[in-house]
């Protein structure tokens, strides 16, 4: 299996933004951690604005970030895939929280954004965006899986896909058990066909051979949209490179990347 990257986004604590960071994944400055600045999804109209939860705007931003270069144009008619392991946490807190309440009152708003394709369906509202979109959720299978899935969509014919993947720290009403983590977006725009904008050729290669689960991100923990970190270095570095990760219990997928001059 074979895509082109075309366009990074890049959104966490001390990495937003692709080309701010590129310099920090090229080892050229440390790491240094910095809460995610503020943000509005402008594109959206004013009520949905005030919809957003922070796990659908770190979402949205990620996307933003990934085709900044083609708001106006692209967006309108691509498909989309959204990966998050978690989903919404916090309002999934928040409904649990109310259900159990002496009198259960479960706001509207909260149910409406409670579905794991929330973030992906503001983002098409607010680039008035008809295209397929899909959201999945694969625990520690989450970085294998997403390239798979995406680039299996781009061979029924579409021209290109947004590929979104994000999580945050999980709600601790929902899970006692807290993994060391901290919120992480990353966004590609992926292509069959190489053209003026790519960066790097990628190669799936499936084995079947396991593959051992993650061992936590150095800056990240335990979030799982973090494992492509070596990806988004060599990128930085215009270095080829490859990373075996875990598909199944039973396969693991050969991530290889050429950078494009």
């Amino acid at each position: 299996m074979k895509a082109f990257i075309n366009s990074v986004g890049l959104q966490a604590p001390g990495l937003e933004g692709w080309q701010d960071s590129a310099a920090i994944l090229r080892g050229e400055r440390p790491y240094q951690f910095q809460p995610l600045s503020p943000y509005s999804p402008a594109f959206l109209p004013a009520n949905e604005r005030r919809r957003t939860t922070d796990t659908i705007r770190l979402g949205l931003r990620s996307a933003q970030d990934t085709l900044g270069a083609y708001l106006g144009e692209m967006p309108a008619s691509i498909p989309t895939l959204f990966a998050c392991v978690d989903g919404d946490t916090e309002i999934s807190a928040k409904m649990t929280a109310a259900i159990l309440a002496d009198e259960p009152m479960v706001s509207p708003i909260h149910f409406h954004n409670s579905v794991h394709n929330a973030p992906a369906g503001y983002w098409m509202i607010g680039q008035k965006n008809r295209a397929p979109s899909s959201s999945i959720s694969v625990g520690e299978y989450q970085l294998a899986n997403s390239f798979v899935e995406a680039i299996t969509q781009l061979s029924e014919g579409w021209e290109a896909l947004l590929l979104v993947m994000y999580d945050l720290p999980i709600d601790p009403i929902i899970e006692t058990y807290q993994p060391d983590m901290h919120a992480f977006g990353v966004g590609f725009l992926l292509s069959l066909n190489q053209n003026e904008h790519t960066l790097a050729e990628l190669n799936l290669q499936v084995n079947q051979q396991a593959c051992p689960s993650p061992s936590p991100c150095k800056w990240f923990g335990a979030n799982q949209s973090a494992q492509v970190l070596p990806l988004l270095k060599g990128l930085a570095r215009g270095e080829a490179g490859e990373q075996i990760c875990a598909l199944s219990p039973a396969l693991s997928l050969r991530l290889h990347w050429t950078p494009i001059a």
